[in-house]
C-alpha cells in the first residue's frame, strides 16, 4: 500500500480538509498554499508553510501518477515527465518520500486539453451523419467498406469559394497540442486561419507552403483567435495529413473548382 507516513502527513498538514487520491483534492491543497502566500508574503513562517504545502502537493502528484496509470496511462506518463521521474512501482517505491531535496522537475505541459464546443459539435455531427457504402474491396480475407458523406447538389458545391494560397506565417496556439495559427496570402487578402495540423507539421516547416483554402467559410473564434477560412487537407488511413496543394506556378487567388 501507500506509505503511512506520507498519507498521515498529508492529512495532518491540512487538518483533514483534503482527501488523498483525487485531482480535485490536489487542486484544493495547492490552492491553499497560494492563498497563504498571497495574504502573508513577507512572513517567514508562512513561506516555510507554503514550501511544505507545495512539496506535499508534488508528492501527492507522484502518487496520482501511480494511481491513474491503469486507467489513464497517457496522463500518468505526462505526470512522470513533468515530475522528471521514472515509472514508480506501487509496492516498492512508495514506502518513503519520492521527491528528494534538490530534485529537478521536468517541463510542465497541459495535462488535460479543454474540449471546445466546436470540436464537440464536430463529433456529434459525425455520430448523426449517415454514411453510404460506396465501394467494397477484398484484400486476402480482410473486407473493407469505403464510406462517403451524403450526396450533395451542384448548387451547394458551387457556393464554396476555394482558392490557392500561400502560408506566410505559422505558430503554435498556446496551451494546445493540435492547433496552428496561420497567416495565409489568398491572393485577395492576408488572413488568419486556425488549423488542427500541429500533430503533423512543425510551424517552421510549412512557411511558403501552397494550400487550397476555403475562403467564404463563416469566421469563428477558436481559442480566442478569429479564424477566417479552412485549408483543405488529405488524411490517409493512419490519420496522417497532407496538403491538398497545387503546382508552385499557380498564383495565389486562383479559383479551384
Amino acid at each position: 500500500g501507500l506509505s503511512n507516513n506520507a498519507v498521515t502527513c498529508i492529512y495532518q498538514d491540512h487538518n483533514g480538509f483534503m482527501w488523498f487520491g483525487t485531482f480535485d483534492g490536489l487542486n484544493r491543497y495547492g490552492g491553499y498554499g497560494f492563498k497563504i502566500f498571497r495574504n502573508q508574503p513577507n512572513d517567514s513562517s508562512s513561506l516555510a508553510r507554503v514550501k511544505t504545502i507545495m512539496y506535499m502537493a508534488l508528492e501527492i502528484t507522484a502518487y496520482l501518477a501511480v494511481l491513474s496509470e491503469p486507467f489513464l496511462p497517457h496522463t500518468s506518463t505526462k505526470i512522470y515527465e513533468m515530475l522528471n521521474l521514472k515509472k514508480l512501482n506501487w509496492k516498492t517505491d512508495l514506502q518513503e518520500h519520492v521527491l528528494k531535496a534538490g530534485h529537478q522537475l521536468g517541463e510542465t505541459k497541459l495535462l488535460f486539453e479543454k474540449i471546445e464546443d466546436e470540436a464537440m459539435q464536430i463529433q456529434f455531427d459525425k455520430l448523426h451523419t449517415p454514411k453510404v457504402a460506396e465501394n467494397t474491396v477484398t484484400l486476402d480475407i480482410k473486407r473493407e467498406t469505403l464510406n462517403s458523406k451524403p450526396e450533395t447538389s451542384f448548387d451547394d458545391f458551387s457556393k464554396m469559394d476555394i482558392r490557392v494560397g500561400t502560408i506566410l506565417e505559422a505558430e503554435r496556439v498556446p496551451k494546445t497540442d493540435k492547433l496552428l495559427k496561420l497567416l495565409i496570402d489568398t491572393g485577395i487578402d492576408k488572413r488568419t486561419v486556425v488549423s488542427g495540423i500541429a500533430a503533423n507539421f512543425k510551424p517552421e516547416e510549412i512557411i511558403g507552403q501552397k494550400v487550397s483554402i476555403l475562403i467564404n467559410l463563416a469566421p469563428r473564434k477558436i481559442k480566442g483567435i478569429e479564424s477566417k477560412g479552412m485549408i483543405l487537407m488529405a488524411e490517409n488511413e493512419a490519420g496522417e495529413l497532407s496538403f491538398v496543394a497545387v503546382p508552385e506556378t499557380v498564383s495565389n487567388g486562383s479559383k479551384i473548382s
